[in-house]
């Protein structure tokens, strides 16, 4: 089972009961039912499975197990390893993660051509593990100053560690020309030759010659530059640059072609380029415009389809009224049935009956005309179709059997045009035949009232 806690000597040991401390000499309930194990001083040789055991009356012994397991947060860092250009791989940077407890996780983070060799060795503490890591590759000019990452990993850490490094390679200086364009005529003075140079460490020396090995006398090196003063036909051959630093030494070389006249074809051709650019904006911009103005009317026309959908599916925006208000809507004024003498002229002249009361004849009514069918019967002595009215005698009117109802000789024929009559008129006509327009004073047509 292992030791048992506490020691006879309580204090004197790395591990102890917490109540024990906070005891106040009195075991209460609550002492006896705390059994917190404190440890001083953790080491590696703490880990491991402990178990808390309680004895009670009558029911006996009670256990309790748990595992302590014990990690170690590493230190960590990372170095750039300066290193010479060669042609075998070497490191160039180490990533290196101090007594950590479980080992950690190494890994680099870069786009050069690479790969890592990692070792493990035990730490100065007892149980803990330190983890090297180094980033390998040929050294060239090309990794000089390039940043990588180291990436560490490990469970007391939140976030994986990150820690950046900067490539240092020595190497001999990489060298270019720049300064001919190719329209060097005889007479020109403006003319420079620069050499360019990448290395590290810093060039220590530049030398300026040619391959024919004449170097022309308008020609004057400053350094990194060659001054032309006067371009003659000397300058038709290659020039060099040699560069030295403390590695080693790099040069390059510039063919020179004199011509007897400038070079027209070149600003040609650097117009024509020119131009194309500004084409080619100018088209870009014509083509963006065009389609927006297509997506637009597209969408001027869907909304406007949408509008038309909507107009057809919906309700008429007209409701004709029914044939019942149309009648009542209909009605006639009351000036066509009573016109005062100052606001119309009558029809005709006024009739009058000498059998009438005075009453009667101071309001003069119209009535309809007879139709056709009316007019082929017979009528009363006094009536006509168009013409004037024809005075009668006076004395008691003479009524014959005749009104604006069915007569015995049109029979069915006649009712059945009086019911296709619209029934405005009904409202128009007389209810009797004593009210008939054979006793009233004007004569009016049914035109008036259509």
């Amino acid at each position: 089972m292992g030791p048992s806690f506490p020691s006879p000597k309580p204090g004197s040991e790395r591990l102890s009961f917490v109540s024990a401390k906070q005891s106040t000499g009195q075991d209460t309930e609550a002492e006896l039912q705390d059994a917190t194990l404190a440890l001083r001083g953790l080491t590696v040789e703490d880990e491991g499975n402990y178990t808390c055991e309680f004895a009670t009356f009558p029911k006996g012994s009670v256990r309790g197990m748990t595992w302590l397991r014990v990690i170690a947060k590493p230190q960590n860092h990372a170095e750039a390893q300066e290193v010479t250009f060669s042609q075998d791989p070497v490191p160039v940077a180490r990533c290196i993660s101090k007594e950590g407890r479980p080992p950690a996780r190494i890994s680099w983070l870069s786009s050069l051509d690479w790969e890592a060799k990692e070792t493990q060795v035990s730490g100065t503490l007892a149980g803990t593990v330190t983890v090297t890591s180094r980033f390998t590759l040929v050294p060239s000019g090309r990794a000089d100053g390039v940043m990588v990452t180291c990436k560490v990993e490990h469970e007391s850490f939140e976030e994986p560690a990150l820690i950046p490094v900067t490539l240092s390679v020595r190497y001999p200086p990489e060298v270019s020309i720049s300064g001919y364009d190719d329209n060097w005529y005889l007479g020109r003075t403006d003319a420079t030759l620069s050499c360019n140079v990448r290395s590290n460490p810093e060039p220590t020396g530049y030398d300026w010659s040619t391959t024919s090995g004449i170097f022309p006398t308008s020609a004057v090196a400053q350094g990194s530059q060659l001054v032309i003063h006067a371009v003659d036909s000397l300058f038709n051959t290659t020039f060099v640059c040699t560069v030295t630093n403390a590695v080693g030494m790099g040069r390059a070389e510039q063919v020179i072609f004199v011509r007897e006249t400038p070079n027209t074809a070149g600003a040609g051709a650097t117009g024509g380029i020119i131009g194309g650019i500004i084409a080619a904006i100018i088209a870009t911009a014509v083509a963006a415009t065009g389609i927006l103005i297509c997506r637009q009317q597209r969408k001027e026309q869907t909304l406007q389809g949408a509008e038309e959908d909507e107009d057809l599916e919906g309700p008429p925006s007209y409701k004709p009224p029914t044939p019942k208000a149309k009648l009542e809507e209909q009605e006639m004024p009351s000036q066509l049935f009573t016109l005062g003498a100052s606001e119309h002229s009558p029809l005709k002249t006024p009739y009058f009956d000498a059998g009438a009361s005075c009453t009667e004849q101071e309001m003069p009514r119209y009535h309809e005309l007879p139709t056709l069918e009316e007019r082929s019967g017979p009528l009363h002595p006094g009536a006509t179709s168009l013409g004037s009215p024809i005075p009668v005698p006076p004395g008691p009117p003479v009524v014959e059997d005749v009104s604006l109802d069915l007569e015995d000789e049109e029979g069915e024929e006649e009712e059945e045009y009086l019911d296709k009559i619209n029934p405005i008129y009904d409202a128009l006509s007389y209810s009797s035949p004593s009210d008939s327009y054979q006793g009233k004073g004007f004569v009016m047509s049914r035109a008036m009232y259509v």
